[in-house]
């Protein structure tokens, strides 16, 4: 059986997608999708998602519109942004009012991401 906690990565470029997927398929069941729509669609058909980290520019829809969405089917998963680009006001008011849980700069700090993933998943798991 795994019992490794299992996340979605949202990104639209399949380099990140790659990349992060081998970098915590070790830590953590690593699902990816390649835009916002599909990451809906990932995450309403599996209710063991305890994560999720999506990029914030991508086409059709961006990471914090994502998130958005994915918070009004199921407000208690933490989120989290990772981008390339520095904090804009969107991102800053996103953390203040608590929609996402962090935002993480590409590229991306390895040891950080683990220790914000498994705080937030460990804080979850015991309800």
């Amino acid at each position: 059986m795994n019992n490794k906690p299992k996340i979605l990565y949202v990104d639209d470029e399949e380099m990140n997608i790659t990349v992060f997927r081998l970098t915590f398929s070790k830590v953590f069941e690593v699902l990816t999708a390649e835009s916002g729509e599909k990451g809906m669609e990932i995450f309403t058909s599996d209710p063991d998602i305890k994560f999720i980290i999506s990029d914030m520019r991508m086409p059709a829809m961006n990471g914090l519109e994502f998130i958005r969405k994915i918070r009004n089917v199921c407000a208690h998963v933490p989120c989290s942004i990772l981008s390339g680009y520095q904090e804009s006001p969107e991102i800053l008011e996103a953390l203040d009012n608590g929609e996402i849980v962090d935002y993480l700069l590409k590229p991306f700090n390895r040891g950080a991401i683990e220790q914000l993933v498994l705080k937030h998943v460990n804080g979850t798991t015991g309800n």
